[in-house]
């Protein structure tokens, strides 16, 4: 049993493991299939399973809740889309990184050839180490216990994608300029596709929707992403 555990909501267009499920990770594997094969489809792959319907932080909101695999027990969780582009060793290397800088959240930067890049500051700045920052994106992030205890205390799984990001950067205060870390010398791709599972659960329209109504409610604070310093 690992202290450290990766959590992903898996399809059927995905090759996770491929890239995560080296003999040498130094973390668990949750595997939540939401597709519609009749069998444990990745199940061979996980140290924990679950075949459940819904988006990544719907049913990693659901596993937290329920506690399944006693899951609230790990130090760090890598919470990611089965589409990320990035290897075992890379994620044992961010892993040790979390605890070596004591973060809340963490990601590996994005690929500026390959990668989409939704935000401009998660690109990879070529000859830094890593930098901390106010942001981090929701598709790979990597949490402390004390991080993802916090935000699973205040989300709502009506949220499926959309502002999920910026509500928990609220929760934890966007101006800690200690927790937050961006790394530049491990990078991963988001591939660039027009086809989005994510579309099929929920269109974008409606999770914007959502979003505004419930930053609105909780009166969230526009993230003006900043990075507060950089480690060459």
């Amino acid at each position: 049993m690992n202290e450290n555990i990766l959590f992903t909501s898996a399809g059927n267009k995905t090759s996770f493991y491929n890239l995560w499920c080296h003999k040498n990770r130094s973390y668990d594997i949750f595997i939540c299939y939401y597709g519609s094969d009749k069998n444990d489809k990745y199940k061979e792959y996980s140290d924990i399973y679950l075949k459940r319907k819904g988006s990544k932080m719907q049913n990693f909101y659901y596993a937290w809740k329920e506690n399944i695999g006693n899951i609230r027990k790990y130090k760090y969780f890598y919470i990611v889309d089965d589409d990320i582009i990035i290897k075992t060793d890379e994620i044992n290397e961010l892993f040790n990184m979390c605890n070596k800088l004591d973060i809340w959240i963490l990601q590996p930067s994005f690929c500026n050839t390959s990668s989409k890049i939704s935000h401009k500051i998660t690109a990879q700045v070529i000859g830094n180490k890593y930098r901390f920052t106010n942001f981090i994106e929701i598709n790979t992030p990597f949490f402390s216990n004390y991080a993802i205890t916090e935000c699973m205390k205040i989300y709502d799984p009506i949220l499926v994608g959309y502002g999920i990001d910026i509500l928990f950067m609220n929760i934890l205060g966007i101006e800690e300029e200690k927790k937050y870390v961006i790394v530049d010398y491990i990078k991963c791709i988001n591939p660039k596709s027009e086809y989005r599972e994510i579309d099929k659960l929920q269109p974008e329209i409606k999770r914007i929707d959502i979003w505004k109504k419930i930053s609105k409610s909780l009166k969230i604070k526009i993230n003006n992403h900043k990075n507060f310093s950089f480690i060459k």
